[in-house]
């Protein structure tokens, strides 16, 4: 399955939820991410690394706990990628079978995200502690798909709910956060 998705800075995501559900759009209880993303050694995170990426995420939804196994491998660049993910019964032995396949650590973040399904499209509203608050739309597509018109068709659902292109950011969360703490460039 391939991921393509778009993602912009927001001022903030109060007015974003609210255009969402005046579009029709449900929008999820917020939900906590804890993410451990997972690296080949001695490769950077930048958008031309085609290297597969492991992801370990802890998803809390009030009681609830879930992990997430995810491998990641960008196409053309990080909000574009290859994805395929399972739930795992131990966070802790996910991350020695990553360690022994000797990839290396990343990046560590916590989000909040809350979701809504607009047809084919999920939009994603996060806030990230020390970066901010976001948002993305992504849409689970074949993997030969025109990458090209999917985005055009990410951006036209973003632009009626009033995000502007101007605002886009195309490094992933983790990238993002590391670049932030100056650890990657």
């Amino acid at each position: 399955m391939r991921e393509i998705e778009v993602k912009a800075r927001i001022v903030s995501k109060q007015p974003i939820l609210q255009a969402i559900a005046d579009a029709g759009g449900v929008v999820s209880e917020p939900v906590t991410h804890h993410d451990r993303v997972y690296g080949v050694k001695g490769v950077a995170g930048a958008s031309e690394n085609h290297e597969p990426w492991l992801r370990v995420r802890t998803e809390t939804k009030g009681d609830k706990i879930v992990h997430y196994f995810t491998l990641k491998k960008s196409i053309t660049n990080q909000l574009d990628s290859i994805e395929h993910e399972t739930e795992v019964a131990d966070d802790i032995e996910a991350e020695h079978i990553i360690a022994q396949l000797g990839f290396v650590p990343y990046s560590d973040l916590t989000k909040t995200r809350q979701k809504a399904k607009m047809g084919e499209i999920e939009i994603c509203v996060d806030h990230l502690e020390e970066l901010g608050d976001f948002v993305e739309a992504e849409k689970l597509t074949a993997d030969d798909t025109d990458y090209a018109a999917v985005v055009e068709e990410l951006w036209q659902l973003l632009e009626s709910i009033g995000v502007s292109r101007a605002d886009e950011v195309t490094d992933g969360y983790d990238v993002l956060l590391n670049k932030h703490r100056g650890l990657d460039t």
